[in-house]
This record gives structure tokens, sequence and C-alpha cells, in this order.
């Protein structure tokens, strides 16, 4: 039997992991966020959380022919290393205009790197054992949306929003 446990399939499940549990991590304290440093309303942040899923939603076709047409890993690198930098927007965003390009621009980011990630997962497994391992890899998407929520309102409250921001970023940095 082939060996499933590889250092490839290993890192890029962490990778995955700490991809998905920053952005779990900020998806429950990004309302309070918006209202308590914009003062905006439930439907304009509602808007602006949206902006994400539709960047994620609209670049996947996308993705796909990037993912196909070009190297899978520098890709899968370059898009997580953009991932990572739209957490610096977060913080530094200082009108809802700005937010909700930094959070779009971190949706298609999201998309591609997730889309890269998994292909990247599939080439490292052993044919014989794909489907086990993409049942492990998708244990990772699993366990950041366990603990991700969590994580980030327990901090949101004991330390406020950046902390939560900080700490996403370092995990993408780790992650890079």
């Amino acid at each position: 039997m082939e060996k499933l446990w590889s250092k490839a399939f290993i890192l890029v499940g962490v990778t995955n992991f700490l991809l998905f549990f920053a952005f779990y991590e900020l998806l429950p304290i990004l309302p309070l966020y918006i209202f308590e440093k914009f003062h905006a309303g439930a439907a304009i942040s509602g808007i602006i959380i949206s902006l994400y899923t539709i960047g994620a939603l609209f670049c996947r076709p996308f993705a796909g022919f990037l993912v196909d047409s070009f190297s899978r890993k520098p890709l899968y690198f370059v898009m997580y290393f953009f991932f990572t930098a739209m957490f610096v927007g977060y913080a530094a965003a200082g009108a809802l205009f700005v937010l909700g390009i930094v959070r779009l621009l971190h949706g298609i980011s999201f998309g591609i790197a997730s889309t890269a990630g998994s292909t990247i997962a599939i080439d490292v497994l052993p044919s014989s054992r794909r489907g086990e391992g993409i049942g492990y890899f998708g244990v990772t998407t699993n366990l950041a949306f366990a603990t991700g929520p969590m994580t980030g309102m327990f901090l949101y409250e004991s330390h406020g929003a950046n902390p939560v921001i900080a700490l996403s970023l370092s995990l993408c940095v780790i992650g890079l």
C-alpha cells in the first residue's frame, strides 16, 4: 500500500488549515468590527461581508483555469501571499469603500488559493489512496471551522479586533 502521509501532503494540509482558520476566525467578529470602527448599519455591514463570498464565487471558474495553466505551487504561494496581505488591509482601511475593496480582493485570493491548495493535495496523493487522502484533507477545513470562530470571538471579547486580525495574519505568515 502506498504511503498516504507524505511530507508534502502534511504540509499542504497544515497550510490549508491555517488559511481556513484565519478566514473563519475573522468571520464572526467582522460585523462587530464594522459597527464599531465605521458606525455602519446592518445592511452596509452585510454588503461588505458578502463581498468576500462574491469574490470567491466569481473567481472559481478562472481559478480552475489558472491552476491548470500555471505552475500550481507558485500560484498557490502568490495567492496565499495576497490572502495574507489582505489582513493588513482590514486594520488599515479608513473608509467603508476601502474595506469593501479589501474584502472583495480577500475573497478572490481565497478562491484561487483554496482551489490551488486542493489541487496540490490531489497531486501529492498516491492515486490508490486519493479518496482517503481527500477525506483527511477536508478534515483540515472542518477543524478550522470548528475552532476558528470560537477563537476569534474569545479574542475579540477579551482584547478587541486588532489581536484577531494580528493572529490571522501571523498564522497565514506561518502558512506561507
